[in-house]
């Protein structure tokens, strides 16, 4: 991937609209701006814009338009070319030049879209139907106790436990690949936030 698609998908992150949305149609596949306004807090209108400027950028496919009775509805998809895992060492070379605004802006911004996530996976949660909340049941029973799980972590530690986080990420993105791409329905979702403290030394 070129560096300019990077830094075109490092601004994205940057904004955390842009990056919602991107969140929004990752676990959804497609959804319309009326849709998608409801979950993003933010206006109709406002939401145009952003979609509008990420169509031009082809970070948003162009809308694929369905007629109704009286209307007509936009249903947009991500690109899923502007995603393809390759070098992530153009991450690292922009991360190495970015100034101390855009770093905090960047990671703010995804924390804040990945919160959005957390915030819809619970909504869901609450209104589901007890059957469907037996299943997870048995899946907390056996998958505990990782399934949610929380850990604050000493220096020492962090530094034992950063290869095996690298070894599971390489191990995810191997099997990612192979996965069934006919296969759209999102059984299963991994949230993965390994973060210094600010403030403590790194």
């Amino acid at each position: 991937m070129s560096p300019n698609r990077y830094e075109m998908l490092t601004e994205v992150f940057r904004n955390p609209t842009k990056f919602r949305i991107i969140l929004l149609l990752s676990e959804h596949g497609r959804m319309t701006v009326t849709d998608m306004a409801k979950l993003v807090k933010v206006s109709r209108s406002n939401l145009y814009h952003f979609i509008a400027q990420m169509v031009k950028d082809g970070i948003v496919k162009p809308p694929e338009v369905i007629p109704r009775k009286n209307y007509v509805e936009k249903f947009y998809r991500l690109n899923d070319e502007m995603f393809k895992a390759e070098d992530m060492k153009e991450w690292e070379k922009l991360l190495r030049i970015a100034n101390a605004k855009e770093i905090k802006e960047t990671v703010s911004s995804i924390l804040m879209g990945y919160s959005m996530i957390l915030n819809f996976i619970a909504d869901r949660i609450s209104a589901s139907e007890d059957d469907d909340v037996e299943h997870l049941r048995k899946w907390l029973i056996e998958e505990t106790p990782y399934t949610l799980s929380y850990a604050v972590m000493s220096k020492k530690t962090s530094s034992r436990i950063n290869p095996i986080l690298k070894e599971l990420w390489n191990a995810l993105s191997e099997e990612t690949e192979r996965d069934d791409n006919s296969d759209t329905n999102a059984w299963s979702r991994l949230l993965l936030v390994f973060l210094p403290m600010l403030g403590t030394p790194i």
